[in-house]
């Protein structure tokens, strides 16, 4: 390879190189922004009823909200709250000796309608049995509308809400967490940088596990990413094991960065410290061919002495 063709190739790969960072820094990713609409909502989320005793009752309240643009019928009830997977995804047909206290409800009414932006309460009474077991006892207050098919529409709009309820009844529990994971990854083709936790509950009692991740630059410990402040948070059910991830959004397309994610669960906190690169597939190619350029130019080079040298002993 000649010294102008050597300088030709790098000429190329640093040209490239710039169009790469200009492309990163220069335009800002476009977010999309889910179009849709809901017209049945049910609040809060979700109740913590605390501790209970055997034999006693507790009551509480929830709204029902109808925040579409046309009347509706509802239908109230209550079901177990079981989950069919670690990524937790909702199941009610699941039922355990964890979901026992969904028999257990009285509700002020099981079924209305509302118009238009209206909202009503619905209060509920849960009687604990004399005989329940102790650990946790979860539940899913269910809200469904109930709207025939209308004259003119092939089918009826019908939607669903769920407010959980969780509570434990006093008497044997046994609290029990494991931490089976905790990853970052080191190398990424594309953004965002990840961080993702996976965790037992092999107790009779929910726990909740924390999850904080943190970002920084290479050569500095100030944080570029955080949310120490509002840690995620997350509740997991006897006998259940749960997956989540955690990113930062506004990872840019190139960088190396030092990345940190602490959970804490149960009696343990693990930590794990990563040096993180995010670099394009096709810059690490480019990469590649650069260096292996190099190296051919001077194999080529070496080469060329040897037999120029020969020549010259001859």
């Amino acid at each position: 390879m000649t010294k102008s063709h050597f300088k030709s190739v790098v000429a190329s790969f640093v040209a490239s190189l710039m169009l790469s960072i200009s492309g990163i820094f220069g335009v800002a990713p476009a977010s999309a922004v889910d179009d849709f609409s809901t017209y049945l909502l049910i609040s809060p989320a979700s109740q913590t009823l605390g501790v209970l005793d055997p034999g006693k009752s507790y009551s509480g309240e929830f709204t029902v909200r109808n925040i579409g643009n046309e009347k509706f019928n509802y239908t109230v009830s209550a079901g177990p709250y079981g989950v069919k997977d670690e990524d937790y995804n909702y199941d009610d047909s699941n039922s355990t000796r964890y979901t026992m206290i969904s028999k257990w409800f009285e509700f002020s009414k099981t079924s209305g309608s509302l118009a238009p932006q209206e909202a009503e309460k619905i209060q509920y009474t849960v009687t604990i049995p004399t005989d329940a077991p102790g650990g946790a006892q979860n539940a899913a207050i269910i809200v469904a509308t109930d709207n025939a098919v209308e004259e003119g529409k092939p089918v009826s709009a019908n939607a669903q809400a769920v407010m959980i309820i969780y509570s434990r009844v006093t008497g044997e529990t046994n609290r029990c967490g494991k931490i089976l994971e905790a990853t970052i990854p080191t190398l990424l083709f594309k953004p965002p940088i990840t961080a993702s936790g996976r965790v037992e509950n092999c107790g009779n009692i929910d726990l909740n596990v924390k999850y904080t991740f943190s970002v920084y630059p290479l050569f500095s410990d100030e944080e570029i990413y955080t949310n120490e402040e509002k840690p995620l948070l997350l509740a997991t059910l006897p006998e259940t094991r749960r997956y989540n991830s955690l990113e930062w959004e506004q990872t840019p397309s190139f960088g190396i960065f030092k990345a940190k994610l602490v959970i804490e669960y149960g009696d343990e906190t693990k930590t794990v410290e990563k040096l993180v690169l995010v670099c394009p597939l096709w810059l690490i190619i480019l990469i590649i061919v650069f260096i292996g350029a190099v190296v051919f130019w001077l194999v080529s080079r070496v080469k060329g002495r040897k037999k120029a040298n020969k020549e010259i002993a001859e």
